[in-house]
C-alpha cells in the first residue's frame, strides 16, 4: 500500500529558501563573539588579580554599636524544652516549699496549698453592698 503526497511546485510561499546564508557572515559574527568572549575572560582575570592583590581595608561603620555583642532580650533559645523543664521545676519548688523573700523586711514564702487553707480559714474579703433608694 502506496501512499502518493501532492506534489508542489517549487514557487509555491510555504517553500524553502533558495540562497544559501552568507557564510563570510556567520564566521565573522561567530569570530567577533570569540573576541568578545575572550576579552571579558581577560578583563575578569585582571580584575581578580588586582584585587587579590589590594586586599580590602576594613573601614568602622560609625553606626555599628561595640560595646556589646548579645542581642537584646528576648533571645533564641537553645534547648527550649529543656529550659521550660527548668522553670517548671523552679516554680514548683517555690510553690511547694516555705522560704525567705525578704529576710530584712520579714516576707517568707509559704507552700500554696497551705496559703489556700489559711485563706479559707480566714475568709475572703466582702464588698459592702451599696445602701438602696
Amino acid at each position: 500500500m502506496e501512499t502518493h503526497l501532492p506534489h508542489r511546485s517549487s514557487k509555491s510561499p510555504r517553500g524553502h529558501e533558495t540562497s544559501d546564508a552568507d557564510v563570510r557572515q556567520i564566521v565573522l559574527i561567530g569570530g567577533g563573539l570569540a573576541l568578545t568572549l575572550a576579552a571579558v575572560g581577560l578583563a575578569v582575570y585582571g580584575i581578580f588579580q588586582y584585587l587579590s592583590a589590594h586586599p580590602v581595608s576594613i573601614q568602622s561603620n560609625p553606626m555599628a554599636v561595640y560595646d556589646s555583642q548579645i542581642p537584646p532580650q528576648p533571645r533564641i533559645q537553645e534547648h527550649p524544652a529543656v529550659q521550660i523543664q527548668q522553670l517548671h521545676a523552679y516554680e514548683d519548688q517555690a510553690l511547694s516549699t516555705y522560704g525567705w523573700v525578704d529576710k530584712k523586711e520579714g516576707i517568707v514564702r509559704i507552700p500554696i496549698d497551705r496559703a489556700m487553707e489559711l485563706q479559707l480559714q480566714r475568709g475572703f474579703p466582702v464588698r459592702q453592698e451599696a445602701t438602696k433608694k
